[in-house]
């Protein structure tokens, strides 16, 4: 049976939220899963996972400091070869003075990009997950969306 690992950095438990969602429909699929915060997980055990998914908060169009800290660390490891996939969560993109959206600049961009410089194999593009304010909650439909990635991505594996 082929194993994930869902990493998470959560602030105030929205993208906990997601991770915990991700790691349900990965299991739906028929895959064993570990869902661990980046703070309790053993960086040596990571290569031993066919799948491994990153998510963060958007902090300033980017991952978290935490967050950022950790994907450092990885490149000290060989990921080579293994399927990745990055998440994070966020509230609406807003606009800047020149009319550009922050939509492209996230979290999860960042985080797969990380995962291609340690030449892991990005099985699905990245997801975001809409916050409602600062704190939260989650917007209604994500924690289902989550699920489904979840599912989707387990499929894949199984190919």
């Amino acid at each position: 049976m082929k194993r994930a690992l869902v990493l998470y950095h959560s602030l105030y438990g929205n993208t906990k939220s997601v991770a915990e969602h991700l790691a349900r429909g990965l299991e739906e699929a028929g895959l064993m899963v570990a869902c661990l915060s980046i703070d309790d997980v053993d960086l040596a055990a990571i290569p031993d996972y066919s799948l491994v998914a990153i998510g963060s908060p958007t902090h300033m169009i980017r991952p978290s400091k935490d967050m950022r800290e950790f994907l450092k660390r990885l490149r000290f490891l060989d990921l080579s070869g293994l399927a990745g996939f990055s998440f994070d969560t966020r509230t609406e993109s807003r606009m800047n003075r020149r009319g550009f959206s922050f939509l492209e600049n996230s979290a999860a961009r960042v985080i797969e990009g990380t995962m291609k410089r340690l030449k892991m194999t990005i099985i699905r593009p990245r997801a975001s997950a809409l916050v409602q304010g600062t704190e939260g909650p989650l917007a209604s439909e994500e924690s289902e969306n989550f699920r489904m990635i979840g599912r989707e991505i387990g499929a894949l594996l199984a190919v």
